[in-house]
C-alpha cells in the first residue's frame, strides 16, 4: 500500500482545493480591502475575518507556522480576564484568529490565480473609492490634507506652512490604505502583473503616508538586489529592528533629553508620545499588559494624569491614538510574555521570507516596515502577506522534496 510522504501532503494541501467554498471565502477574503470610504464606514472588511473562521472550522488544522499566534490569542484571553475586559476585547481577540484563516485561504491560492483576479477585478474597486475620495478632497469634505509646517522642516523651508492633498483610501485611514496597496503592488510586480501593480503603487502615493513611502522605497531596493546577500542582510536587519523596537524606544526615553523627547513627538506627529505611552502600559503592566484592544480607556487616564500638558493640547482627545508599531502595541496590550509570541510569529515569517529564492521577499520588506508605523495584528495586510508567503514556502519546500524523491529514485 503506497503513502504519501508529508511534503507530498504538505503539497496537496497547499494546492487549491476543490473544496466548494474556497473560491466563495476566497471572494469574501479580499472584501477586507473595503473597510471605509474616506472615514465613512462601511464595516465590509470585517467579513474577511469571518471568512477565515469559518475556513479554520472547516479544516480542523493548525499550521506550526502560525502557532505563535494562537498562543498568543490565548495569552490575551488570559489578560482579558485578569484585567476585567469585556466582549468587545474578545471579538477582536477572534479576528485576530480569523487573520490566520486569511492566511491560509491566501496560501491555498494559487497565486497566478489570485493575482489574475486583483489585476482584472479588484483594482477596479480600489480607483473607485480613490476616485470618490477625489471628489471628497474637491469639495472640501473632511482632513484631507497634509500639513507640513515649521516644526518639522527646522527651517529649510522657511518656516512656511505646506499642505499637501491626502486621501484616506478604503481602510479606515491613510496609512492603512496605502500598506494594502502597497503589499498587493508588491505581489502583483513578482506576477508579471506589472501594469497593476504600478497602478495600486501610485495610488498608494496620494495617502502621503511617510512610512507606506518608505517602505515602498526599502522594498524596491530589496527586489533590485535580491540576488545578493547585502538584500538578506538588509532584511535580517530590518526584522531585528521590527522585533526589538520597544528595546530601542527604552534606550531612546533613558538616553534623550526631555526636551529633545518633546522635538521627537512634535516632528513625528505625536507618534513618538504614543511610543512612550504604550512602551509605560508594558513596563507598568509587564506580564499580562493593559488587555488586547483595551488602550483607549486606559489612555485616557494616563494621558490626562501622567505629565503630557507641555503639548498645551491636554484636552485633544485627537492625541488618542493607538501605539503606531505593531510590536509596541503587543507589548503595552499584552506584556513581555506577548511580545515575545509576537516576534516569535514575525520571526518566523521573516525567515520564510528571505530564505530560498526570496520571491516575495520584497513583500514582506516592504509590510514590515509599513507597521514599524501601525498597529494591529489583526491588520488584513499582515495577514494578507503571510498567506503569500506561507504558500509559496511550502509549494517551494514540496517541489524540492519532490525532486530529492525523484533523484533517488532514479539511483
Amino acid at each position: 500500500m503506497m503513502t504519501s510522504s508529508p511534503a507530498s501532503r504538505s503539497q496537496l494541501y497547499y494546492q487549491p482545493k476543490k473544496h466548494p467554498l474556497l473560491s466563495v471565502l476566497l471572494f469574501f477574503v479580499m472584501l477586507g480591502l473595503f473597510r471605509s470610504i474616506g472615514h465613512i464606514p462601511i464595516f465590509i472588511g470585517y467579513v474577511a475575518g469571518a471568512a477565515g473562521l469559518v475556513w479554520l472550522g472547516l479544516n480542523r488544522r493548525i499550521t506550526k507556522q502560525f502557532l505563535p499566534t494562537y498562543l498568543l490569542v490565548i495569552w490575551g484571553a488570559l489578560s482579558a480576564v485578569n484585567s476585567g475586559l469585556g466582549f468587545t476585547n474578545y471579538l477582536q481577540l477572534l479576528l485576530v484568529v480569523g487573520g490566520v484563516g486569511i492566511a491560509e485561504i491566501i496560501a491555498r491560492t494559487e497565486p497566478e490565480e489570485l493575482a489574475r483576479g486583483i489585476s482584472r477585478y479588484w483594482v477596479w474597486p480600489i480607483l473607485i473609492v480613490t476616485g470618490i475620495e477625489f471628489i471628497f478632497f474637491a469639495l472640501d469634505m473632511g482632513q484631507r490634507t497634509r500639513v507640513i509646517n515649521e516644526s518639522v522642516t527646522a527651517g529649510l523651508l522657511n518656516e512656511t506652512t505646506w499642505s499637501l492633498p491626502r486621501l484616506m483610501g478604503s481602510m479606515g485611514g491613510s496609512a492603512y490604505s496605502a500598506t494594502m496597496l502597497g503589499a498587493l503592488a508588491c505581489f502583483c510586480w513578482v506576477e508579471q502583473r506589472k501594469r497593476t501593480a504600478a497602478i495600486l503603487a501610485i495610488v498608494s502615493l496620494f495617502m502621503v503616508s511617510r512610512g507606506p513611502l518608505i517602505a515602498l522605497l526599502v522594498a524596491l531596493m530589496f527586489q533590485a538586489f535580491r540576488e545578493q546577500k547585502i538584500s538578506r542582510w538588509g532584511a535580517t536587519a530590518l526584522l531585528g529592528v521590527c522585533i526589538g523596537f520597544p528595546l530601542m524606544i527604552w534606550q531612546l526615553e533613558q538616553s534623550l533629553s526631555w526636551e529633545q523627547q518633546i522635538f521627537l513627538i512634535q516632528i513625528s506627529s505625536s507618534r513618538f508620545l504614543h511610543y512612550l505611552s504604550f512602551l509605560d502600559f508594558g513596563l507598568e503592566n509587564p506580564i499580562f499588559g493593559i488587555g488586547y484592544s483595551n488602550w483607549r480607556g486606559v489612555y485616557e487616564e494616563y494621558f490626562w494624569g501622567d505629565g503630557f500638558q507641555y503639548l498645551l493640547e491636554s484636552n485633544n482627545v485627537g492625541l488618542i491614538r493607538e501605539a503606531h508599531n505593531l510590536m509596541l502595541d503587543v507589548f503595552g496590550e499584552l506584556g513581555v510574555v506577548g511580545w515575545l509570541l509576537a516576534a516569535w510569529q514575525v520571526a518566523t515569517m521573516g525567515f520564510i521570507a528571505i530564505r530560498g529564492d526570496a520571491r516575495h521577499g520584497a513583500m514582506f520588506v516592504y509590510t514590515t516596515t509599513c507597521f514599524l508605523f501601525l498597529s494591529g495584528f489583526s491588520s488584513w495586510s499582515f495577514w494578507f502577506t503571510n498567506g503569500v508567503l506561507l504558500g509559496h514556502h511550502q509549494r517551494q519546500r514540496a517541489r524540492a522534496q519532490e525532486s530529492k524523491s525523484t533523484r533517488q529514485g532514479m539511483r
